[in-house]
């Protein structure tokens, strides 16, 4: 079927706010959270249905090549995986991942999605990518917006604009993350989070990406023509990649473009950059309580406690995060992810390997 989506699945970053499950080498988008299966497979099998959807191409690094082929292999799925030789953020990802998509099929539309997102409902978000179909076909560049349930701060805004043709809208403001009162008056202003997924026709984001940086353009190019293959994996050139500018997506295109349109879409969606949105997500006791691993628990609630190996038990408290790995043990109110960033930097400065790789690759 010559009009099927081909899924990018960028699956790069570090993830490190859910340390110390989520390491730089094994990020947070190969850990199985909250269900059986990890965020990486999950986004693989959201995007399966071969009536709709044609073979996935996953952007990595070298450094998670072998996580994403044993992930594949357990859900008896396959992809084209594109190797980055060094980390340039999404913009060069997409970009590179979509002139890839290119070679592959002439104007093709392309759904480039993050690998560490959760979804809860997938029949939602199928019929969100067939109604923006249309409009990535003739020329827009779509991202889905999602309707805030409440003024959350770790989530980058987006403000709609004019009505293209219901339900798209263009985009008249893209927002950083805001501070909570700021976030309070985008929620009542009918800001939508930024989802940072978005679907397009090759073509046309690869001319507006020309169009804002032709230098980075060029080099990704020459980055994609004279990338090794080496199967399953091609390998960007490090020459040509690494002069790519650094920069996100929303700042390399969707900042500058006229094309963008965003749709309003609610599918239980979560970027799950927290242990507060673990425990959301996750199956409780009847105190509230969410745990994987061996945990007793006494005159304790709303805590999650994921432990790796160790038993752990805990007495007369609330409200906390408990993750013990090998290595490491996180103790941590729920919902402090500003404490638990400013405590990743002093670890990073002070004992960097327990960031950097995860003790089950130690054993690899």
């Amino acid at each position: 079927m010559p009009n099927r989506i081909i899924p990018l699945i960028i699956c790069g970053g570090a993830g490190t706010r859910l340390w110390p499950l989520s390491r730089d080498q094994y990020p947070k988008q190969f850990l199985k959270l909250v269900g059986p299966r990890s965020m990486f497979q999950d986004t693989i099998l959201r995007v399966s249905n071969r009536d709709l959807f044609d073979k996935p191409c996953v952007v990595t690094g070298e450094a998670h090549r072998f996580l994403v082929l044993e992930q594949l292999a357990e859900i008896k799925c396959d992809a084209d995986i594109l190797l980055e030789p060094s980390r340039r953020d999404s913009g060069p990802a997409i970009i590179a991942g979509t002139m890839f998509a290119e070679r592959r099929r002439p104007n093709a539309v392309v759904l480039a999605l993050a690998s560490d997102h959760l979804v809860t409902d997938n029949d939602a978000f199928i019929e969100a990518c067939k109604t923006s179909l249309d409009a990535a076909v003739g020329g827009q560049i779509v991202t889905f917006g999602i309707k805030p349930t409440g003024p959350v701060t770790e989530y980058g805004y987006i403000l709609p604009g004019d009505a293209i043709a219901a339900p798209l809208r263009i985009v008249q403001q893209f927002v950083e993350k805001p501070d909570a009162a700021t976030a309070t008056r985008y929620i009542q202003n009918g800001y939508l989070w930024n989802s940072g997924n978005f679907i397009f026709r090759t073509d046309v984001l690869l001319d507006e990406y020309r169009v804002a940086d032709p230098a980075s353009s060029d080099a990704i190019a020459h980055a994609v023509q004279h990338g090794i293959i080496d199967p399953p994996f091609v390998r960007l050139s490090q020459e040509f990649f690494g002069k790519a500018t650094p920069a996100s997506i929303d700042f390399a295109v969707m900042e500058r473009t006229t094309r963008a349109a965003v749709m309003a879409v609610s599918f239980g969606w979560s970027d799950i950059g927290s242990w507060q949105a673990v425990w959301d997500f996750s199956t409780k006791n009847e105190d509230g309580n969410a745990t994987r691993g061996s945990v007793i628990f006494e005159d304790s609630r709303n805590c999650v406690v994921i432990s790796e190996k160790t038993m752990v038990a805990l007495n007369g408290v609330t409200d906390l995060a408990v993750v013990v790995t090998d290595d490491a043990i996180l103790i941590s109110h729920r919902s402090d992810a500003g404490g638990l960033k400013k405590l990743i930097s002093t670890l990073k400065a002070t004992a960097p390997q327990t960031t950097d790789r995860h003790p089950k690759l130690q054993k690899k």
